[in-house]
């Protein structure tokens, strides 16, 4: 029997797209479970203050799934992780207000929390584009709130602190150590104000296909369009939209730019174009988007895949994707608007101080030199190195859950 066991969270309510993503994960929790034990899918959505229906229902004889149903199946369960020298946990960070009762739950079965990032650089907002007061004091509310309440929790035991944190990006681990709460618990040994207890570098997932010999094929026949969505569910957490007529106005002004952009990009290129769609997003059928639908092939669920055979990549926002291409070595452009909102575009401005990507404003492009932009995306691709040593590949010739398997269960 192993001395370690690995379980994963179920917490929340999850919209489907997020459900799909969790059981893709699945094959990569499997391979970090100790020997001779299997991972546990520990469901405690009973607890939660929210109304949860979500039950698992992927079948899989090597994972257990638990849900227990009352304070007496948890001290039942209790009880059985004693047997065990340490139990780790990849789920909830930190708390909202409903879901307070399943925090005290994990400290209360000794849980130790761990984070994993093995996409790459991270995209976040950054400030690069001004934001009004109203804006960033409902941000704060919305966002960091209920973050700064659960370190606090975390602070005095309350709530389980985040034990080892997995982070691919040497970028992201030199913020998280210039921080005030990194420099003060550093000067004191009775309180540990930082981020994590233990932060590790990681090679990239990406970095594991290559490994495991999934082949980079690029074919200059396709184009590929990474969408992230007008309409993603994100931007109107953090973008209240006061005017809907205008909204629904840049949506349909946005995608006729599109089509024309893409249009435009294929007669130059003479690819195929393929349009991915974002799986979280609700695409509203408006005249132009319908005609994107028309006269590009669209895929949904595939864009991990279809990186592989594209020759050119095309992001319409931030997406960890970009981190696939960029350790292939694509040839990758940005095309923004104004209309997607200051969310989306504060990302990329904040991502392209790391990395310098061809930018291409479609609200403002009605030709395309190709001999200038193929210029600026071969130096761009000369430059790729630097930010592949820095965010996705620490050790040569390893994969990433083994380095985090040589940490937890050393």
């Amino acid at each position: 029997m192993s001395k370690y066991k690995l379980l994963l969270i179920f917490f929340d309510i999850y919209p489907q797209s997020t459900i799909n993503q969790i059981y893709k994960s699945l094959s990569y929790l499997k391979k970090l479970t100790p020997i001779n034990s299997k991972l546990m899918i520990l469901d405690l959505t009973n607890f939660s203050f929210k109304k949860i229906k979500n039950n698992y229902i992927h079948s899989d004889e090597e994972i257990e799934y638990f849900k227990p149903n009352s304070l007496k199946e948890l001290r039942k369960l209790k009880l059985d992780f004693k047997k065990y020298q340490k139990i780790y946990a990849l789920g909830p960070v930190y708390s909202d207000i409903k879901s307070v009762f399943i925090f005290l739950i994990l400290k209360y079965l000794n849980i130790k929390i761990i984070l994993i990032n093995y996409f790459g650089y991270f995209l976040n907002e950054q400030n690069h584009i001004k934001h009004n007061l109203i804006y960033k004091i409902n941000r704060f509310f919305k966002f960091k709130f209920m973050y700064f309440i659960s370190r606090l929790f975390s602070l005095f035991s309350i709530f389980p602190n985040i034990e080892h944190y997995f982070e691919t990006s040497q970028i992201r681990i030199k913020q998280l150590n210039n921080t005030y709460a990194k420099k003060f618990s550093n000067l004191t040994k009775h309180f540990n104000f930082s981020y994590a207890k233990n932060v590790h570098r990681i090679n990239s997932i990406y970095y594991d296909q290559i490994l495991d010999g999934i082949k980079n094929t690029p074919s200059d026949k396709y184009t590929i369009i990474v969408d992230s969505g007008f309409d993603h569910p994100d931007r109107y957490l953090r973008e209240k939209i006061i005017n809907k007529e205008k909204h629904e106005l840049d949506r349909k002004k946005y995608f006729e730019n599109l089509y024309y952009f893409l249009r435009l990009i294929q007669n130059l290129y003479q690819n195929k174009i393929i349009f991915c769609k974002h799986p979280k997003t609700n695409y509203r059928l408006d005249t132009y988007y319908k005609t994107i639908e028309k006269e590009f092939d669209i895929e949904l669920g595939k864009t991990d895949d279809l990186i592989n055979s594209g020759e050119l990549i095309i992001f319409t926002g931030s997406s960890s994707m970009i981190n696939k291409a960029i350790i292939q070595k694509k040839k990758i452009i940005y095309a923004l608007s104004e209309s997607i909102g200051k969310y989306q575009n504060d990302q990329i401005l904040s991502f392209t101080k790391n990395i310098d990507i061809p930018i291409i404003n479609i609200e403002k492009i009605n030709e395309i030199n190709i001999n200038k932009l193929n210029n600026c995306i071969n130096e761009s691709v000369n430059k790729y190195n630097e930010f592949i040593e820095n965010n996705l590949i620490h050790e040569q010739n390893i994969f990433s859950f083994q380095q985090i398997k040589n940490i937890l269960y050393e």
